[in-house]
């Protein structure tokens, strides 16, 4: 992996963040006080341009943003603010601080109705969170050479998660026999975080600007990624029990049906990606 000089994970202590920080080193921010972290409120357009004027980083990884799609939908106006103005903020330093910008997005800027998207694929949110998220994709395009990475449904060890991840649920459950239902109507290109984190200095060290998407090879539904999982674990695959969007009567905002990304730009520009079945052994074994 090419190595990445002075770099900035803006949002290090979360779920994503960590991971990143993991495998490209650097420095990561917290938006409060915690141990190993740089504090500074990315909301504050000021503070932000200070601390990176103060750091001068070479690139600035940016994993802040609201990925609680439910809450996205309740309080659009704090989605808003951390998934599109934070993205303004930084292009904004820009004009005073020279760095690359690596912008995490998602694959719900996608309507879900046909799936296998490129990046060149007409983009259609279905609910606030995927709105916001596009909002700050327009953002970051205002800088010439940023580089936008959508992701679907992310994976890993799960450190600095704020809730229970898809992934960390089943595998816990099934360790314990417990029942878990998985949905057959929704279907992702799971991003294992690893591969997302060796893709940043691939694309960097080939110049890549732009939107780019990073998945998997292996398009899967929630229910046949949870039967991959209960395979790795052990546990008896009739633990997990089939079910159907319409059946989560406690979510608040709509989730599409099929955001599968095509990863071929991707791969153009020497990303690989590593098996579901080696990805799920790794992150089990850790």
């Amino acid at each position: 992996m090419t190595a990445v000089d002075r770099v900035l994970v803006l949002g290090g202590s979360g779920f994503v963040g960590q991971e990143l920080l993991g495998h490209l080193g650097g420095t990561g921010t917290a938006s409060a006080p915690r141990e190993g972290f740089r504090v500074v409120d990315a909301t504050q357009s000021d503070r932000l341009r200070e601390f990176l004027e103060a750091e001068r980083p070479e690139v600035v990884v940016n994993c802040v943003g609201l990925a609680d799609v439910d809450r996205a939908e309740r309080e659009p106006t704090v989605a808003d603010s951390l998934n599109r103005g934070v993205v303004e903020h930084l292009v904004r330093a820009q004009r005073s601080v020279p760095f690359r910008l690596v912008h995490i997005s998602t694959d719900y800027v996608f309507d879900g109705e046909r799936g296998a998207y490129r990046e060149s694929d007409p983009v259609h949110p279905v609910n606030e969170y995927g709105r916001s998220k596009l909002a700050g994709e327009l953002s970051a395009l205002a800088s010439s050479t940023a580089l936008i990475l959508r992701i679907s449904s992310p994976y890993g060890r799960g450190f600095g998660a704020r809730k229970t991840q898809f992934f960390r649920y089943v595998a816990d459950s099934l360790r314990a026999g417990k029942p878990v239902k998985a949905l057959t109507d929704q279907r992702v290109t799971a991003t294992y975080l690893p591969d997302l984190a060796r893709a940043i200095p691939t694309l960097l060290a080939r110049r890549a600007q732009g939107v780019v998407h990073i998945g998997s090879d292996d398009p899967l539904t929630r229910f046949e990624f949870a039967q991959r999982i209960a395979h790795e674990v052990g546990a008896d695959a009739s633990l997990v029990r089939p079910g159907v969007r319409s059946d989560m009567t406690q979510w608040v905002a709509v989730r599409p049906k099929d955001t599968t990304l095509d990863v071929g730009l991707s791969r153009s520009h020497g990303v690989r990606y590593t098996s579901v079945k080696s990805a799920l052994r790794e992150v089990l074994s850790a």
